[in-house]
């Protein structure tokens, strides 16, 4: 069958964030499987005061893009638009592929599909942004009304994708698990480098902080799981986008401080290692989600997750075998939910369950799945 000729629209590393690894994994997956695949990047994405100081880039690694990616497109500036959408319309490719995860980007995509004369699939991340705005159901109206095709990466967006368009083919995939980054640990060599007694429990709490992710729940949690299992030990690793100086003041009020470690920084993929080969589970108490990049590097590590039950995140949790969800979400319920796992660890191999999920569930799998509809889209 002939190999397919790929633009993909989206951020890629060396820019921050899980849509950027996400698409960077999939475009050398799609290269490795013999497609020709280009990737139209971001130069900019959003205003400096949307970023409250944080850098863009990956720390410590080259700025320069990889390998055949573009940094052509400023999400400010409609020019690049224009001259993006006659560069991919130059290179006729067979398909043109696009990340959304939030509204803003509706124009710009739809600009693309209609100057170019490419077909789009849309790889929709988020149906609604994290932090919404008025407009944001009429952009994404004006999007739907361009694509071609659209994969989700849960069930839970596909059937908001479906009820509000129903006449927009619609794939339904999954996030595929991310092999792990960087240099293997041992989990005492990690505690180690953390300052943690291996003997601890160790619960993680990774990725940006941001209200919806519900660390808040999380922290007022710990103390009913430190009374039931003495020495559990947090480790909150992520950049704060709001509120660091009012969780350090919660968790010196109940009491739990040295209990608690707090490494606010971005985590790199060669410290992310540290971290997850420490982690007995990641703790995601997330108030709303579509899905989790967190919970595929978790996996990757072998280290089983405790999530909420909202949006698609109970999808990628085997209940009782890779993880536990709990639902309802509060402080009491989470703490309910940690000390059942905790409990259950020694008869329940959870290592062995989440490395036969991660065989399953990945990007080979993923990427032959979307070649499939792509061609469908093609035809």
């Amino acid at each position: 069958m002939k190999a397919l000729h790929v633009d993909l629209v989206s951020p890629f590393f060396p820019l921050k964030g899980g849509i950027a690894r996400f698409s960077t994994a999939l475009r050398a997956t799609l290269l490795k499987q013999g497609h020709e695949v280009e990737a139209i990047s971001f130069k900019r994405l959003y205003p400096r005061i949307l970023l409250g100081g944080k850098g863009v880039y990956e720390p410590g690694v080259s700025r320069e893009p990889g390998n055949g990616v573009l940094p052509i497109l400023d999400l400010l500036n409609p020019l690049t638009w224009f001259s993006a959408a006659r560069h991919i319309r130059r290179m006729q490719p067979d398909i043109m592929i696009c990340a959304y995860w939030f509204g803003l980007l509706s124009p710009l995509y739809r600009l693309l599909r209609h100057v170019s004369g490419i077909k789009m699939i849309v790889l929709m991340h988020n149906f609604t942004s994290h932090e919404r705005f008025f407009a944001e159901k009429k952009l994404r109206d004006l999007l739907m009304g361009s694509a071609d095709g659209i994969v989700t990466l849960s069930e839970h967006v596909a059937r908001q994708v479906e009820n509000a368009y129903p006449d927009v083919p619609v794939r339904v995939l999954f996030h595929p698990v991310y092999s792990p980054p960087g240099l293997l640990l041992s989990r005492d060599a990690a505690c180690s480098r953390l300052g943690i007694d291996p003997g601890r429990r160790v619960l993680l709490f990774f990725g940006y902080i941001r209200r919806y992710k519900g660390l808040d729940i999380l922290v007022d949690a710990m103390p009913e799981v430190i009374r039931r299992h003495p020495g559990t030990q947090l480790v909150i690793a992520g950049e704060f986008y709001y509120g660091e100086k009012k969780f350090r003041e919660r968790i010196e009020k109940l009491g739990i401080g040295e209990q608690v470690k707090i490494y606010p920084e971005f985590v790199s993929g060669e410290r992310m290692p540290l971290f997850f080969s420490a982690a007995d589970a990641v703790v995601l108490p997330y108030r709303e989600a579509s899905q989790s990049g967190v919970v595929q590097q978790a996996y990757g590590f072998g280290c089983p997750v405790i999530v909420s039950g909202k949006g698609g995140l109970p999808e990628a949790v085997r209940e009782g075998e890779t993880g536990v969800v709990v639902d309802p979400l509060g402080p009491g319920t989470l703490a309910e939910g940690i000390c059942g796992f905790l409990s259950s660890r020694e008869r329940i191999p959870y290592g062995e369950n989440v490395e036969k999920y991660a065989r399953e569930f990945s990007w080979e799998a993923f990427a032959g799945k979307f070649e499939d509809f792509a061609r469908e889209v093609i035809s």
